[in-house]
């Protein structure tokens, strides 16, 4: 599952291959949908060895820090895989309000197929380890600038100066992160559906640019 459709992503481990995927891949997998249901402090190096199905000694022999270094590797991993989603958007040939409105009702489903079980990625190493893991921080910023300039460049490419690009790009991502913390606590995608109906009415088009402050 691809940022596009959902904070999350298929990527290392991913079943659906049909490959066993290497120990850091499976290791960085178990990673993260154990973070996702349970939060960072709850997570045990030895539970993710066996989520991993991973020998013993493997975790440090590829993170040698340890839990926090994996953490590192996952958010970098994401990133990627958010980046990558949205550069393929910005080169599509799908309208902006079309886009944004996936990004939402796709959340939705996401939560949904996790029984709501699961949050996203990064906003729960956010909440957790800022500012008592200052490794995972550093990687969280710059995940975030990251994912805002890929954001804004899809933007850019529907036309929108640069300035307001990365206005309506902090603000589309603001509203899809809140109303996916709203649909998760409710169980229910009324608040993804809204926002993005909202974001595909107001931000989706450059001359809306009046209709934020």
């Amino acid at each position: 599952m691809s940022w596009l459709d959902g904070d999350t992503t298929a990527g290392p481990g991913d079943p659906s291959s049909g490959r066993r995927p290497p120990t850091r891949a499976r290791l960085i997998r178990a990673f993260m949908t154990l973070v996702q249901q349970r939060g960072y402090a709850a997570v045990g190096t030895a539970e993710i060895l066996a989520a991993a199905a991973a020998p013993r000694g493997s975790l440090y022999h590829h993170f040698p820090d340890g839990k926090s270094g994996l953490a590192v590797a996952a958010v970098e991993e994401l990133t990627d895989d958010i980046t990558g989603a949205l550069q393929q958007a910005a080169v599509s040939k799908r309208s902006l309000g079309a886009l944004l409105k996936q990004m939402a009702s796709a959340r939705a489903a996401w939560l949904k197929q996790t029984g709501w079980s699961e949050g996203p990625l990064l906003g729960v190493l956010t909440n957790e380890t800022v500012p008592h893991e200052p490794d995972i921080a550093a990687a969280l910023a710059l995940a975030s600038e990251a994912v805002t300039g890929a954001f804004t460049n899809l933007f850019i490419a529907r036309g929108f100066p640069p300035d307001v690009a990365r206005r309506h790009a902090q603000l589309a991502r603001a509203t899809l992160d809140g109303a996916m913390t709203l649909s998760r606590a409710a169980r229910s995608s009324e608040s993804l559906v809204e926002a993005g109906a909202f974001l595909a009415r107001h931000l989706a088009t450059p001359d809306s640019i009046g209709d934020t402050p």
